[in-house]
């Protein structure tokens, strides 16, 4: 019993809702502001020596983490492009992370990810859909700003890999009508993570409208299809392989990712699941719920 009341007094204390603002001058072709704005360093990551984003392994080590890079170099893009005439300097720390990301960018058009992800039984040495697509959304910006062909190379690897089917090493689980569900985590079975598609997708639709492709229109329209497998009734899912409901922060950043979406995608379907769960998302018994509800399952599981 103490392991389930630290978990329920953990839920009970996760009651803060984090701030992910939409950006107004999102473009579908990625030529400024990323679609959503991430404020700070992602949580548990710092900046290593050269100024690169770096997150802890298991092993107590840090490694280089592609979406947290991503994530702050494009939350840095985003408030340098904000600022009054900025110069150069400004995106310094924006241009770091997409320097690092083309240098160390394999044949594959990918980066590795280094460390295991228990939660689906995945080993080490993955590709991650979400870093591939934001991935390319911070080449294509650094690109624009140095017009530097390589970034552009290195945008369209990232977008290949991403769209290479599971199967053969990528990151996109295709149905039976040839519509991607791009993979934050490729797993066997499918984990369907809804924030890394999301992520994924605007990195995609920024791509495919500098190259005249039309792949997003698959990706987006699987995605408006199967919005209803991540409603609760009360709350959102984080994915489809459990059946918990997200945390109070990752169901913030749904109702965020669903707006910028449906900006980007013109389809009704994404504002409308966002205006749904917002609501959800300010009511304090429906957050309640949803906390109490994963902490009890999360603990019947660990008991097995």
């Amino acid at each position: 019993m103490t392991a389930l009341r630290s978990l329920l007094a953990s839920g009970v204390r996760d009651l803060r809702v984090r701030d992910y603002p939409v950006a107004a001058g999102a473009r579908r072709d990625g030529r400024g502001p990323y679609p959503v704005v991430w404020t700070d360093l992602p949580g548990g990551t710092a900046l290593d020596a050269d100024g690169v984003v770096t997150a802890t392994g298991p092993d107590g080590r840090p490694y280089p983490n592609p979406v947290s890079m991503c994530l702050y170099a494009l939350g840095e893009h985003s408030r340098a492009l904000a600022e009054d005439r900025p110069d150069r300097d400004r995106f310094g720390p924006f241009l770091t992370q997409a320097s690092w990301l083309r240098a160390h960018q394999d044949g594959e058009g990918g980066w590795r990810y280094p460390v295991p992800v228990p939660r689906y039984g995945v080993a080490p040495g993955w590709y991650s859909g979400m870093a591939q697509g934001m991935a390319a959304s911070t080449l294509l910006r650094a690109h624009d700003l140095t017009g530097e062909r390589s970034y552009l190379d290195g945008a369209d690897g990232a977008v290949g890999l991403l769209l290479r089917p599971v199967d053969r090493g990528g990151c996109a689980d295709y149905d039976e009508r040839g519509r991607p569900f791009l993979e934050e985590c490729p797993a066997t079975p499918p984990s369907r993570v809804l924030n890394g598609a999301l992520f994924a997708l605007f990195g995609l639709i920024e791509h495919q409208h500098r190259t005249g492709g039309s792949a997003h229109l698959a990706a987006q329209d699987r995605l408006a299809a199967e919005l209803a497998d991540f409603d609760l009734g009360y709350w959102s899912r984080y994915d489809l392989r459990w059946s918990w409901p997200a945390s109070v922060n990752y169901h913030a950043l749904h109702v965020s990712l669903l707006a910028a979406t449906a900006g980007l995608t013109g389809m009704p379907v994404f504002d409308d699941v966002a205006d749904r769960w917002r609501s959800r998302l300010r009511d304090p018994a429906s957050r309640l719920r949803a906390r109490v509800v994963k902490a009890t399952k999360v603990w019947r599981h660990r008991r097995g």
